[in-house]
């Protein structure tokens, strides 16, 4: 089962999703009579890579009918990610996954008072992600819906989904960065969580994320993308302690994104801080450059 995060502040369903259609006159554009859409959602599970979730659904769909709905994502010179939704005559129901000669079923389906819907749900480790393309990086490849014989391109790119440069993080939280990287800060009852996302370099060694209180104290998280883990520091400006051991459920994938949680309180026995509650300067770094600045920032996500 799939837990998303549990924090103070969550997403609405806007956020989270990005709805293709073919109409009933045959077009692209999403109206009050569709014969299909595509939902693509993002679904948020702090120290993994988010996935990602496709209904797609047909309408006006005859009980006696055979009836097939797909949708493609096509990136130049690899093969097409076919999504199929199928139902025979005799009612049965399946879901699919093709992409070239390689093709799984895969996917829930169900048929209901003349509605075809079938979901698959799947992030970037699984065999049904779509092959060869980072959708929170790249943008290139393009959308299209089938109804049986008909086919309509709904989209010429990517950059519309959620997860896209996590997009759907930009309109649900409060949120640090520029064009290149995306910060965020959240609690829950008792933790902070960390979440960065990084999208420019690709080769890149490390993010350094620094937080100077007004009373001097440093915290110092470093997310490494060759050991593939976070490490944290606290310091008064003369020495520098680990935190290692405060670092919960650290999580780094390659050079996408990387996340991390700390208690309220972060110490050792000669310095601490409670950081749920203090006022920081931020400071980013790729590799020693640093990139952003911005004062006066809260680890909370208002």
């Amino acid at each position: 089962m799939i837990k998303m995060f549990e924090a103070k502040n969550s997403c609405n369903d806007e956020c989270l999703t990005k709805t293709y259609c073919i109409s009933n006159d045959g077009s692209g554009v999403c109206s009050e009579n569709n014969l299909v859409t595509a939902r693509f959602s993002v679904i948020p599970v702090f120290g993994k890579y988010d996935y990602l979730q496709i209904t797609l659904t047909g309408y006006n769909v005859a009980s006696d009918d055979a009836k097939t709905i797909k949708v493609s994502i096509d990136k130049p010179s690899f093969a097409s990610n076919i999504y199929t939704c199928y139902k025979s005559s005799n009612g049965s129901t399946g879901a699919r996954y093709d992409r070239g000669a390689y093709s799984l079923t895969t996917g829930s389906s169900d048929y209901m008072d003349d509605v075809l819907n079938c979901t698959w749900t799947f992030n970037i480790g699984d065999s049904i992600w779509p092959l060869g393309i980072d959708l929170m990086k790249d943008s290139l490849q393009s959308v299209k819906l089938h109804s049986d014989s008909r086919e309509v391109a709904v989209a010429r790119d990517t950059s519309q989904l959620p997860i896209y440069h996590a997009q759907y993080v930009k309109c649900c939280n409060k949120v640090h960065g520029d064009d290149s990287f995306l910060l965020a800060f959240d609690q829950t009852e008792k933790q902070i969580l960390y979440r960065l996302y990084y999208w420019k370099d690709i080769m890149k060694n490390e993010l350094t994320i620094t937080l100077t209180s007004k009373y001097g104290i440093v915290l110092q998280f470093v997310c490494s993308f060759r050991t593939l883990d976070v490490e944290g520091y606290i310091g008064d400006g003369n020495k520098r302690f680990d935190l290692d051991k405060q670092i919960i459920k650290p999580y780094v994938y390659y050079d996408d994104m990387c996340s991390w949680a700390t208690p309220f309180v972060l110490s050792t026995i000669k310095i601490g801080i409670d950081a749920s509650i203090s006022v920081f300067n931020l400071q980013v770094q790729v590799d020693g450059r640093i990139v952003y600045i911005e004062k006066d920032v809260r680890l909370k996500n208002i």
